[in-house]
């Protein structure tokens, strides 16, 4: 047996069995779900009817029972599930739920919780103040650790296939650290200004916001951070970024694109020397010699490698490799082949090697290097449906062409180009020949003079889902032109590692380790996978990195946490679902310039403004909770956050079962005619409680949708019980007696203010309780009986009581409040219900825990071995509760004795 007894939550009733029970010697093992034991006393005021500081009072108790010697807590955790064996013992299933941080590190110094860029509504005040997503649960917390909260992976970090963190970013803008900003993207590549222009963005079509009123304008966020720093000093010293010292090993990276930089990027922040090695006169790969720059000028690409050189790494142009496994000879510990997809499809029609016929690739590189032809007046056609095609018309276009057709064999639903690049090139001149295919490419004299193209239908889907297009018999034409632009698709150069190439010319590796079958020698990007897109060159970059180091280093070949190791994305309709109304934001996106037939190629999207980044990045939802901005690990000064900290799951054998789970308040917007949750002036008794309390989050007493300081405020007594209506037909017992304690404290606190509450009749049953209750009467708060029916909002947030007054004739009466208190009632928590997988725990028909003979044997359960302390078995005030809570631990004692006993002694 692992411990004695188990005791499920840490509130009075938890803490106050605990100790007892360990007092008497036993091994207590104490499971609580929040951060901190201590229960709701802790969120109290004061308590009734001495006006003790509730803190002073549960805060020693906290301390007693955290470090207790027989006494193991367990915060922050959850029983799943508990099953009694054959011989009395219990076997409990105990979740440790992630809290991203280590706590036997962490100090409590809370310096992540001052660096968190995104604030939530913080439980420990009712709500009604924020705190951080990295947090420590109140100032007197025990134990005092923080936590990050995280709900899972937000979806633009989940869709971004580099593994960006775009939360992050963007809660950083929204924060104004624009640097740091830039630093986290850094920390996954160095494209940064590349991203920000040729991105295509897969996180905006995953963002939650699209289901309001747009996306926020994640990828301009991210150029905004770029310009910035560029423009700035940031761009003068190089990127403030963490380099490991020399390690002495080499790795050759052959091919400068997107993935053969961002994997010497990663490479050399580990210490390894790292040289690339390009064939072509520039490095860049397609950023430079494809993309056009319109959309990506090459200045922005040469900032972009810069950040790689500052960092050591050589780039060898006119350096190409014609057999990568033979740089191990030169000194290379590790290989990484990059090298692309640079061979063009062939349409495979007669013609098609005449003067005038081109591939999309050569055409763009010829005009990315300086060698731009002549267009003007020239009719062009382009072939094909993709990016390219989309590219290669709408430079045509800058270069003069009088018109640029694009012929794609499909519909223009089908086409593979990004719906943003197929409307841009509509809108710039280009004209769509839709569900037609190249037949010859008709000459005169050796030059290109036409195109003929047979007309297509579509047919039954083929492997990529899409519709087959099948020929239409006798339908050719042939569409006159001086340029035929071919763009039908793109595939690896294969001789140089011809060997380790499959039958399309890709190199053969291991998805997850990109190694190939010779082991030093790597491959990354779309040599690979074939042609792809920049945010999946970069994560192969990354992976392949990552990997080579592991080889190199002797560890294991996993761990790559940037992208297999990512929590569950969150569903938008979950984030939806934390709020029951949203503001309307009208939604950012840049300024695109378009012009039919442009004849220059100067940058088409204009930047964000300051105003409009802050306006965008404030529109994000938060959507996983924790950004994922880094700022919690840089500030922590324990080394103490840690993001790849996952659940566990311990078993553990205990010889008894003390549930003390407690009792959830009601939702007071389950009576909508008091309008908690749509007039921000009506609260709960919890929420003034926090008004009220030391620890309170503003200096004093004010309602939360001005800020005003109230002069008539109104309580409305059991709220949610006594009540058949919702379901609660019992007494809470205890809600008049904090009610009046408010009262007094309010009369305290705000002298000239009129207290009043709508009641139906008054508990106070307690010690001391009924002087209590006429002590406020004599302070000056009025007491009205009769119920009130509907409370409305005034166009200056006060609200309209309409009510009863039994005692003044029985009439109709209204009264205005500047803020209304609901004395909201207690009901039981149902989570006991999911205890006990074997026979469920016995309940009483309000579905608390049931006390078969609640006289005799108080505390006792309809299962042997398991008790209930505290308010689990019906509402109880602080001194019953630590009344009943002593009774269950002596029947606990007197269980555990007995089952020793027949233990020791056999009958």
């Amino acid at each position: 047996m692992d411990y004695d007894v188990l005791v499920i939550g840490s509130g009075i009733g938890g803490m106050e069995s605990s100790i007892k029970l360990a007092d008497m010697g036993y091994r207590v093992l104490l499971v609580e779900k929040e951060a901190s034991v201590g229960g709701r006393m802790i969120l109290l005021s004061k308590v009734f009817p001495t006006l003790d500081c509730a803190s002073c009072i549960s805060g020693p108790k906290m301390s007693s029972t955290i470090n207790h010697p027989n006494i193991t807590t367990m915060a922050y955790s959850e029983v799943q599930g508990i099953s009694r064996n054959a011989d009395g013992q219990f076997l409990a299933a105990i979740q440790e739920k992630s809290k991203f941080v280590d706590w036997a590190a962490c100090t409590g110094c809370d310096a992540c919780q001052k660096a968190c860029t995104v604030a939530v509504p913080d439980q420990f005040n009712a709500e009604l103040a924020a705190r951080r997503a990295a947090y420590i649960a109140f100032p007197q917390a025990v134990p005092k650790k923080a936590i990050l909260q995280r709900e899972g992976t937000s979806p633009c970090i989940g869709a971004c296939p580099a593994g960006i963190k775009a939360h992050g970013y963007v809660s950083l803008v929204r924060g104004g650290k624009y640097e740091e900003a830039f630093q986290l993207v850094l920390d996954a590549t160095p494209l940064v200004g590349t991203l920000g222009r040729a991105c295509y963005a897969p996180c905006e079509s995953e963002c939650t916001r699209t289901k309001l009123e747009g996306p926020v304008p994640i990828r301009l966020l991210k150029r905004f951070a770029a310009d910035r720093h560029y423009e700035g000093a940031g761009a003068a010293d190089g990127p403030a970024i963490e380099v490991a010292e020399p390690n002495g090993k080499r790795v050759a990276v052959v091919g400068s694109g997107p993935a053969g930089l961002t994997a010497a990027w990663q490479l050399a922040r580990k210490g390894y020397q790292v040289t690339v090695l390009e064939k072509r006169s520039q490095p860049g790969g397609y950023l430079r010699h494809a993309i056009p720059t319109y959309r990506l000028p090459h200045e922005v690409v040469d900032a972009d490698i810069a950040n790689l050189t500052s960092l050591g790494v050589e780039i060898r142009c006119d350096a190409p490799v014609s057999d990568p496994e033979a740089l191990k000879a030169e000194g290379y510990d590790a290989v990484v082949v990059a090298t692309g997809t640079q061979v063009a499809t062939r349409m495979g029609v007669p013609g098609e090697d005449a003067e005038g016929s081109v591939n999309g690739l050569d055409f763009l590189a010829a005009v990315a290097n300086g060698a731009a032809p002549d267009l003007t007046g020239r009719r062009v056609v382009v072939v094909g449906g993709g990016n390219v095609a989309m590219d290669a018309a709408r430079v045509s276009l800058r270069l003069g062409a009088s018109e640029a057709r694009v012929a794609y064999r499909r519909t223009r639903s089908e086409m593979p180009a990004h719906h943003v690049e197929s409307k841009d090139a509509e809108a710039e001149g280009a004209v769509f020949e839709l569900l037609v295919a190249p037949t010859e490419v008709v000459t005169r004299d050796g030059r290109v003079t036409g195109l003929k193209l047979q007309r297509m239908q579509l047919g039954a889907p083929d492997a990529s889902g899409r519709r087959s297009p099948e020929p239409v018999p006798g339908s050719e034409y042939v569409l006159d032109c001086d340029l035929v632009i071919s763009t039908i698709g793109m595939s690896p150069d294969p001789a140089p590692f011809a060997r380790l190439a499959d039958t399309r010319g890709r190199i053969t590796v291991d998805p997850r380790t990109l190694q190939t079958s010779v082991p030093y020698l790597f491959a990354a990007g779309d040599v690979t996978a074939g042609a792809t897109d920049i945010t999946r060159a970069i994560g192969s970059g990354r992976r392949v990195a990552h990997m080579v180091d592991r080889w190199l280093t002797g560890q294991p070949m996993d761990g790559f946490v940037a992208l297999d190791d990512r929590l569950e994305t969150i569903a938008p309709d979950r984030v939806l679902a934390r709020q029951t109304a949203f503001g309307h934001r009208h939604p950012v996106s840049g300024e695109v310039s378009l012009v039919d037939h442009p004849r220059d190629f100067s940058e088409i999207e204009a930047p964000l403004t300051l105003a409009q980044a802050r306006a965008g990045a404030g529109s994000c939802l938060d959507c996983g909770v924790c950004s994922e901005c880094q700022q919690c690990v840089q500030a922590c000064p324990a080394f103490a956050i840690r993001m790849d900290q996952r659940d566990q799951v311990h078993e553990v054998r205990v010889g008894a079962v003390v549930v003390a789970t407690g009792h959830k308040l009601f939702a007071a917007d389950l009576k909508p005619e008091y309008g908690f949750g749509r007039f921000p002036n009506v609260i709960t008794g919890m929420q003034m409680d926090r008004l009220l309390a030391p620890t309170r989050p503003f200096n004093t007493v004010l309602r939360p949708g001005d800020g005003k300081v109230p002069e008539r405020i109104g309580y409305i007594s059991c709220t949610g019980s006594r009540d058949k209506t919702v379901g609660n037909p019992l007494c809470s017992k205890f809600c008049c007696m904090y009610s009046i304690k408010q009262n007094q404290l309010i009369m305290g606190a705000l002298p000239l203010a009129d207290v009043s509450m709508h009641y139906i009749d008054m508990r106070a049953a307690g010690k001391r309780y009924e002087e209590f209750y006429t002590q406020a009467q004599d302070m000056g708060a009025q007491y009205i009986k009769g119920r009130v029916s509907k409370i409305t909002e005034e166009p200056n947030g006060d609200l309209l009581v309409r009510y009863e007054d039994i005692e003044g004739g029985g009439g109709i009466v209204e009264a205005s409040y500047d803020l209304v208190v609901l004395a909201v009632g207690i009901q039981p928590n149902r989570d006991v219900e999911k205890l006990f997988s074997q026979a469920p725990l016995g309940l009483d028909e309000y579905y608390y825990v049931a006390e078969p003979s609640a006289e005799l044997s108080p505390g006792q359960t309809s299962i042997p071995g398991v008790f209930v302390a505290g308010t689990a078995s019906g509402a109880k005030d602080i001194v019953d509760t630590i009344l009943h809570s002593g009774a269950a631990v002596a029947q606990v004692a007197a269980h555990l004795e007995h089952h020793h006993f027949t233990e020791e002694v056999p009958v």
